[in-house]
């Protein structure tokens, strides 16, 4: 379902033409500095739960998540729906230990990556009325945890984990926060009240905390069936737009439109989350008949979507991890109806079978340096330019640099130089035509000992 462009970047004839490829994630080995964030709804997860009776060996699980881990490497692990682990040694209502997030550090998260995790302290006001938790784990390495904020308490606790990024963005010595809110909502029903006054109670107490959206993330598994459910509508679709929230196959990528019925259509199978087992096989735990709704999501607040203060969305990096589009009805690891599944290699397609009915989902951020430059300009006022962009450049250049040779480089949000071109400004006004895939740009002028960088978002 991802979409590859090779689009030229057209500024007048006779500018330049620059032929790329944009789509594709900001990769380790193109910058360093991303966020790797994953989700997974993981079936109870914990000793003596469903998926591990009391006669059956919990470390198979282990070692499936391990290999889970290893292929997304992701820096934000959202595990929802474990079972219900205790607070601390002396919690009455938890059911796993208050030591199993550091056994699964140990015996999953270490030994696909040593060192590298930590987990977020974690909330039980429900009293373990569901019997589930949800579990935040993180790249300490680049990551500082912060806080942890009760959103909604009631079947089972939402928490809001605050976050900062453990490196200087800018010549200021800025750094940048990050909200991450995980949540497992009501599954009974194609329609529920209960789970939209979760989803409503969670985004209310968004709105008495901050006057826009900072730098959000609202996921876990939602239950939701349709875009039309009050609950999702709430998240992604309210009139005020300081509180949306942006799915991303729906805004920005456009690979799906609203309304939408995730049950019933061809074009929507590849974001499918629920299930990975057609059977009871490997064991009679949560939902068969294949891959068939989607209920897990990463929702981004739009300063994450438009690049606002340091965190953006990397266009196209939304997947669903072992979904490659024709699993509708099929277990993950089927191979007898569409081929083998080369979405991810055989053993992680069959870590994912056997650890979870569900499928997790990821996306990736770019966190660069180039992102916390805001218009900074050894003149200011000096070089305006529309903002947001559609296929439109108009640049405005003040008088004094009239007849100046400038330099224009520009970069895209992993920090990648796209292009660079010198020309001389002859007019007040330039407008050049542009047909950018749509995201966020820096645009870095310099002229002699002048320099101006300014941030461009591409509608």
């Amino acid at each position: 379902m991802k979409r590859k462009f090779t689009s030229p970047i057209l500024l007048a004839a006779g500018f330049f033409i620059f032929c790329s490829s944009f789509s594709s994630p900001c990769s380790a080995q193109v910058s360093k500095d991303t966020l790797r964030v994953m989700v997974y709804n993981t079936l109870g997860f914990g000793i003596g739960s469903c998926q591990t009776p009391t006669n059956a060996s919990i470390v198979p699980l282990y070692t499936y998540l391990k290999r889970i881990i290893q292929f997304a490497n992701p820096d934000i692990i959202g595990l929802d729906k474990m079972q219900c682990v205790k607070t601390s040694v002396s919690d009455p209502n938890g059911i796993s230990s208050a030591s199993f997030p550091d056994t699964i550090i140990s015996e999953s998260l270490d030994a696909a990556y040593p060192g590298r995790y930590s987990y977020c302290p974690f909330t039980d006001l429900s009293r373990c009325l569901a019997g589930n938790s949800e579990l935040v784990f993180y790249d300490q390495t680049k990551l500082v945890y912060v806080s942890t904020t009760p959103m909604y308490s009631g079947q089972e606790d939402f928490d809001m984990f605050k976050f900062y990024y453990n490196s200087y963005l800018n010549v200021t010595h800025d750094t940048t926060y990050l909200y991450v809110i995980l949540c497992h909502t009501i599954s009974s029903g194609t329609i529920d009240t209960g789970r939209d006054g979760q989803d409503s109670t969670v985004m209310n107490n968004l709105r008495a905390m901050f006057t826009q959206l900072p730098n959000v993330i609202y996921m876990g598994d939602f239950n939701t069936r349709t875009s039309t459910e009050p609950g999702y509508e709430y998240i992604t679709q309210t009139s005020n737009v300081n509180y949306i929230m942006d799915d991303p196959p729906f805004v920005p990528d456009a690979h799906l439109t609203y309304p939408d019925n995730w049950n019933s259509g061809n074009a929507d199978q590849a974001y499918f989350t629920t299930t990975t087992r057609e059977t009871t096989l490997p064991n009679s735990c949560g939902t068969t008949g294949g891959a068939k709704d989607w209920y897990d999501h990463i929702f981004l607040s739009p300063w994450i979507v438009n690049g606002t203060d340091n965190i953006t969305y990397v266009r196209n990096s939304y997947r669903t991890i072992g979904n490659n589009g024709n699993r509708a009805g099929l277990d993950v690891n089927d191979s007898t109806t569409h081929g083998f599944n080369t979405s991810a290699p055989d053993d992680v397609i069959d870590a994912l079978y056997n650890f979870s009915d569900k499928y997790p989902v990821e996306v990736t951020l770019a966190v660069n340096p180039l992102l916390s430059v805001k218009n900074i300009q050894s003149i200011p006022g000096s070089i305006k330019i529309n903002n947001p962009v559609e296929n439109n450049l108009v640049m405005h250049f003040d008088s004094f640099l009239n007849g100046q040779n400038m330099n224009m480089a520009v970069y895209d949000v992993c920090g990648r130089l796209l292009f660079q071109y010198t020309f001389n400004i002859n007019n007040s006004v330039i407008n050049k035509d542009i047909s950018l895939v749509p995201g966020v740009y820096m645009l870095h002028f310099t002229s002699g000992g002048y320099s101006t960088t300014l941030k461009v978002v591409k509608e």
